[in-house]
């Protein structure tokens, strides 16, 4: 059973903040569904902004699902450019973090260039990533989008209990928005993938994330499978030195992580989205060729879900698929 799925460049998203709020706004009189950034009164004025697409000389539109969740909120800050990007966190309260403030917990490689933003309430720290506009044809000034952003909370060791269910939010919203679960995963220092009980969960798809992991052992010389829910792994190893989950989405145009490790300072998360129709954007690429990639690739994951529940049934250790709804405990 394949057990990770991994995207090469991915790395997190932050789950929870008034900071987030949304604001009615009545401006828009059609039937058109506003995003959470037109809902939160934002408008996009910069001249390298274009209606229905990330920026102004990229033709077509990537799909967005409307659902309101703190990831939707945080995926409208991409596609924007750098400046309006400033501008919105100063409007909904951000400050930036002074730099003897800044710390390896949210900054492993000590960079000094990276600019990093505290929430109003300082819960949560923001990081936006820019991509510069290569296929832009200013001649005299090269414009830069955000085409990322990152966040990142820290958890007393004794909340392991509010790390998982910050984690089992994080697969809700997932969930809610449509999101393809491209692999649930998690280990620790010394971990023994063979164990029993099981010590590193492993799932691609919602359908593995259903049947949980799996386990092959000897008993009494002879092979013997084991399955375990992924929640009741997480649950008895999180505390472990050096734990290490991960959680990696996709849709057709965005990408979506999450990562819990267990540092010194306690438990960090950092949740991250990029733009990933606008990261592939690069000299002489196109970006409607891009888009339809990442469909048909949406689509295939789709498939995927779906195939593993026959592959599951003729198994010879066939699992018990769980509900999804009881598994992400949504009412």
């Amino acid at each position: 059973m394949t057990r990770n799925l991994i995207f090469s460049f991915l790395a997190l998203i932050c789950i929870g903040s008034s900071a987030w709020a949304q604001k009615k706004d009545n401006t828009n009189k059609t039937n058109t569904p506003q995003s959470n950034a037109e809902k939160m009164g934002y408008a996009r004025t910069n001249k390298y902004w274009g209606p229905g697409t990330y920026y102004c000389f990229a033709p077509g539109a990537p799909v967005a699902k409307m659902v309101n969740t703190q990831v939707s909120a945080m995926r409208d800050l991409t596609g924007i450019s750098r400046e309006d990007c400033y501008k919105e966190l100063t409007k909904q309260g951000f400050t930036v973090v002074p730099p003897k403030e800044v710390e390896r917990w949210f900054n492993e490689n000590k960079s000094k260039d990276k600019k990093f933003f505290y929430s109003p309430d300082k819960s949560y720290i923001l990081k936006p990533n820019f991509r510069d506009m290569y296929n832009s044809q200013e001649k005299d000034f090269m414009p830069y989008s955000t085409d990322g952003v990152e966040c990142f909370v820290l958890v007393p060791k004794q909340d392991s209990l509010k790390v998982i269910e910050m984690v089992w939010q994080y697969l809700r919203d997932l969930y809610n928005m449509k999101i393809i679960l491209s692999s649930f995963t998690s280990t620790f220092k010394r971990a023994d993938p063979k164990s029993y009980p099981i010590q590193q969960a492993g799932s691609s798809g919602w359908t593995s994330m259903r049947a949980g992991s799996f386990v092959l052992k000897m008993v009494d010389g002879k092979p013997k499978g084991f399955w375990e829910r992924n929640e009741a792994i997480v649950r008895r190893t999180i505390g472990n030195p050096e734990f290490d989950l991960r959680i990696l989405g996709m849709e057709t145009d965005y990408w979506y992580s999450m990562r819990v490790t267990l540092k010194k300072e306690g438990y960090v998360i950092m949740y991250n989205i990029v733009a990933g129709t606008l990261s592939n954007l690069e000299p002489g690429a196109n970006w409607t060729e891009k888009h339809k990639e990442m469909v048909i690739e949406y689509n295939t994951g789709l498939k995927g879900d779906k195939d593993a529940v026959d592959a599951y049934k003729k198994a010879p250790l066939p699992p018990k698929l769980e509900d999804i709804d009881k598994l992400l405990h949504i009412k």
